[in-house]
């Protein structure tokens, strides 16, 4: 009885006003497509690596899909931003546990050898170790990488 209550109250409450949030969201997206390419892929860098497999990936990601709907070159462009940005945020923090060793525990440095197979799998959360325990350096250098990579 209180799942399907809490469930009912997800959905209603939290439901309804979360999917209108998106829904304006993916209509801006639409919005930057064309003439504005660059802005459109750093935009969508930028959320691939803001919340590594959140809500805001989530949106970018949907609508990179949408764009395959009619496989036009500038619908594979956006989905080839989205993904090589996606791969950011866990081939950073492998490259870095690889790179710098002497900054990071054990348990990063076992962390980031996973990161290699996770980024390469278009599995972003695989950076989510690093960025719960340093967010103000790992979050922003991340969605930096994916600016760029999305541009």
């Amino acid at each position: 009885v209180a799942s399907a209550a809490v469930g009912f109250l997800m959905f209603i409450v939290v439901g309804k006003p979360i999917a209108s949030l998106q829904n304006a969201l993916t209509d801006w997206l639409n919005g930057l497509s064309g003439s504005n390419a660059v802005i459109l892929g750093v935009v969508l860098g930028l959320m691939m690596c803001f919340d590594m497999g959140g809500p805001l990936n989530k949106v970018a990601y949907a609508f990179a899909v949408g764009g395959l709907a009619d496989p036009t070159p500038g619908g594979l462009k956006v989905m080839a931003a989205v993904m090589a940005a996606g791969m950011v945020p866990p081939l950073a923090m492998a490259l870095a546990t690889t790179v710098r060793r002497g900054l990071f525990t054990k348990t990063e440095r076992e962390n980031g050898r996973a990161a290699w197979v996770l980024g390469a799998s278009f599995i972003t959360e695989g950076a989510i170790p690093f960025a719960a325990a340093d967010p103000l350096r790992v979050i922003p250098s991340v969605m930096a990488g994916g600016a760029v990579t999305g541009a």
